[in-house]
């Protein structure tokens, strides 16, 4: 059994090191290293680092799924694919206007010249976030909570709702931002406020889908409003809640960069416009790279938030 499985291993890793995705890692790595092309960037050892990452990446997620997984070679073929024609075109000839697409290097090279303004960034943008978010969250789904049990203020309250929920928030984002004494309190408020509604209009749903029956069992006991609302209907809708937590977090992460990119002096937002408005196209490539891997990681841990909290659902 164990030559069996040795036998096995030994095909997954040939065929690992003989894919598409290695043999691209390899050309990236030898134009990186060996071709001197049209211009040369200064630093490239951030650059090698990253394909090197990827492959490595790659290779984990093979020993994971013992090869049976196809997703990861495409994942990478497509990113070293781009990579390649970026490195061909931006740095080796110099077929792209070098301002507007500054060579690969240069952009991750950027990682390390700048990282504390990137990490100071990544913490305002959070700090904001989380605030806003939290205050959204909390107040949405307790007065969600409550107009959705009651029917009456349900009629009320769902045509305005939907009518305010619908109007943008960079409509109404520069008007907070000139409203209010500092933008930390400008940006949150348009964070609460954009993300306060449709998590109110999804508590008011949540609560009306509940079956009738259960309701009814749980009157016939003579319940008060508070058990009826905190610990018979509120328990039941705590799935739903945190199955949206991921969306609503993602939509608020746009809000904010929007929010940042008008008036902000820290964070994110303003990193790009900042260094757009400086022509420093590396930087705000840079910038909008960080922007998508901060995403991803969220939405990676809010996943296993998920999959931790819901165990009885596939999330």
């Amino acid at each position: 059994m164990s030559n069996i499985n040795k036998t096995k291993d030994r095909s997954i890793g040939f065929q690992f090191l003989v894919s598409f995705p290695t043999l691209l890692f390899l050309v990236n790595l030898f134009l990186t290293v060996f071709v001197r092309g049209t211009y040369q960037p200064k630093n490239r050892t951030i650059y090698i680092l990253v394909l090197v990452l990827i492959w490595i990446g790659l290779l984990l997620a093979t020993i994971r799924g013992k090869g049976k997984e196809r997703s990861p070679y495409d994942i990478c073929s497509a990113i070293y694919l781009f990579l390649l024609v970026w490195e061909i075109f931006a740095r080796i000839t110099l077929s792209w206007n070098q301002t507007l697409f500054p060579c690969i290097e240069d952009v991750c090279a950027v990682f390390i010249t700048d990282w504390s303004d990137m990490l100071e960034g990544v913490f305002s943008s959070m700090k904001i976030l989380l605030i806003g978010y939290g205050i959204a969250l909390g107040f949405g789904n307790f007065l969600g909570l409550i107009v959705g049990y009651n029917e009456r203020l349900s009629k009320d309250f769902i045509p305005i709702s939907k009518v305010i929920s619908s109007i943008p928030p960079i409509v109404y984002t520069p008007y907070l931002i000139a409203l209010l004494p500092s933008f930390n309190s400008a940006s949150i408020s348009v964070m609460a406020f954009a993300l306060f509604w449709p998590t109110f209009l999804g508590m008011i749903t949540w609560v009306q889908n509940i079956e009738s029956k259960i309701l009814d069992s749980a009157r016939t006991l003579n319940v008060g409003i508070f058990t009826m609302l905190f610990k018979i209907i509120l328990p039941y809708t705590v799935p739903a809640i945190i199955n949206s937590i991921r969306i609503r977090f993602s939509m608020s992460f746009m809000i904010l960069i929007m929010a940042e990119m008008i008036g902000a002096q820290s964070g994110l937002g303003y990193y790009v416009k900042k260094f757009s408005d400086y022509i420093d196209f590396a930087r705000v490539l840079a910038g909008i790279i960080l922007i998508g891997l901060v995403i991803t990681l969220a939405n990676f841990l809010l996943g296993k938030l998920e999959k931790t909290a819901v165990k009885w659902e596939k999330v």
